[in-house]
């Protein structure tokens, strides 16, 4: 594989990773909102379990114990679908994650794959230096050990 073809293949590898880090973040960021989400409801809760328990304690009409019950049941349904929202976002994460664990193993591959190609063009670069530098050597040397021609001196 040629320089330019590796190199663009690296540029592609850069920007799926450089992709995959986004929907990462983008997928941390949603599951940290669903999980305030559900704090605040199960605050919510709480907090109307207490005033329930209060108005129940000083006596309340039926309607009214009928209301309280029908809003906490509400409020559970919505933690329970909170708790499922957060699920799906933590397995959301999870698959983008593992893309962006693939992407970075990818680059780093490429890269080696890079970096041994330019180690083999330099070794090679090395090599035909040296084979110069001999031959160069060579024919110097041979040049001194010829005898000097007539009239020389």
């Amino acid at each position: 594989m040629d320089a330019i073809n590796l190199r663009m293949l690296i540029e592609l590898a850069a920007a799926a990773r450089d992709a995959a880090a986004a929907r990462r973040a983008h997928a941390g960021a949603a599951l940290d909102a669903a999980r305030q989400q559900l704090t605040l409801l199960e605050g919510y809760a709480a907090e109307y379990e207490r005033r329930g328990q209060r108005t129940l304690a000083v006596g309340a009409d039926i309607a009214a114990q009928d209301n309280l019950r029908a809003f906490a049941g509400k409020l559970q349904q919505a933690i329970a679908q909170q708790r499922t929202e957060v699920e799906r976002r933590a397995l959301v994460l999870e698959q983008v994650a593992g893309e962006l664990t693939e992407a970075q193993r990818k680059m780093k591959s490429l890269q080696a794959l890079q970096t041994r190609a330019l180690d083999t063009a330099r070794s090679l670069q090395g090599r035909r230096d040296q084979k110069l530098t001999d031959e160069l050597s060579q024919s110097m040397l041979a040049g001194r050990a010829r005898p000097l021609a007539v009239g020389g001196w």
